[in-house]
């Protein structure tokens, strides 16, 4: 009985979800028309794909995409995948092409971290090009932008639902759990405090990727020690605080940032910061694209001079 009742509590969830995005897109289409940016594929980009990045499926691999300034990062293991994030609008059709070349049709897992187009301006293209299991994004509705409803329509195209993220929910990856450590749901004003934080444990190991998560966020929760981060909002000075960084103790910092950026990003006092604390940083600007493949027990990492900038 229970579980019966708990199905219907969760088909009603979807109802009601599906309802409140149709709703969303009716509104919205009546101030803007919805748009995508068509990008030009370079045929030297594909071939190199496959023959630099190999996936192990026996491991963890996690691909740290150069997307300029942006984020986008695959998880892949054995005939599991999560995608977190999908760069700005610019980039989809490269990810798109990108993903496709490692021989993958179906994302079981996608991550929106929040509702900023330099993670979710290219998710539109994912959406419409793979099989989709189960969507996440935070549940704000405050933006008005081309994106976000091309992506709302692109979800309502597939029937795909919005699942709503809370804290301490876990998404299986075969036998790898990755628990959700921090969202914020109630249409915070800056969209980057609602970042849905990821942490994944394989076997001794620790992964987490931070979205734009604030200091505000860093303060909410207590924190484990840290293998590998995913550095909070490119590097900014409004993440990785002091604090935080001393709780978690990442041994490898990775820092999603364009290069020659508008922003100076990362900031000098956060790599000081990291730095001081041991970690070993690599940089989309400077690295290109970074794989992890994982045992389990150790880290192997491979600096991949392919980018998936649509510049």
């Amino acid at each position: 009985m229970g579980n019966k009742k708990s199905n219907k509590k969760n088909q009603l969830k979807q109802l009601i979800l599906a309802i409140l995005i149709l709703i969303i897109l009716v509104i919205l289409s009546k101030t803007e028309i919805i748009e995508k940016t068509n990008v030009e594929i370079s045929p030297q980009i594909v071939e190199n794909i496959s023959e630099n990045i190999i996936i192990d499926q026996n491991k963890l691999n996690i691909l740290y995409f150069d997307v300029g300034q942006a984020d986008s990062q695959l998880i892949t293991y054995k005939e599991k995948t999560l995608l977190i994030d999908a760069g700005n609008i610019k980039d989809g059709e490269k990810l798109v092409n990108g993903i496709k070349n490692l021989g993958i049709t179906k994302l079981d897992y996608v991550i929106g971290t929040h509702v900023h187009e330099d993670h979710i301006g290219g998710m539109s293209y994912i959406i419409d090009e793979f099989k989709i299991g189960e969507f996440y994004l935070p549940y704000n509705t405050k933006t008005t932008s081309n994106y976000y409803k091309t992506l709302l329509t692109s979800l309502m195209k597939k029937e795909v639902g919005i699942t709503e993220a809370n804290i301490g929910d876990k998404i299986q990856l075969e036998d790898i759990v990755c628990e959700i450590m921090s969202v914020d749901n109630s249409e915070p004003e800056d969209a980057n405090n609602s970042s849905i934080v990821v942490q994944i444990n394989y076997g001794n190991l620790k992964y987490l990727f931070m979205g734009d998560a604030t200091s505000k966020n860093e303060k909410s929760r207590n924190w484990e020690d840290i293998d590998v981060l995913k550095v909070g909002h490119h590097g900014s000075n409004t993440s990785s605080s002091e604090e935080f960084l001393n709780s978690i103790l990442p041994e490898i910092a990775i820092i999603s940032v364009g290069k020659e950026n508008n922003y100076q990003l990362p900031k000098d006092k956060i790599i000081e910061r990291l730095q001081k604390n041991g970690s070993t940083i690599y940089r989309t600007d400077k690295d290109g694209t970074i794989q992890i493949s994982s045992d389990g027990i150790t880290n192997e990492i491979t600096k991949i001079d392919i980018s998936f900038d649509g510049n």
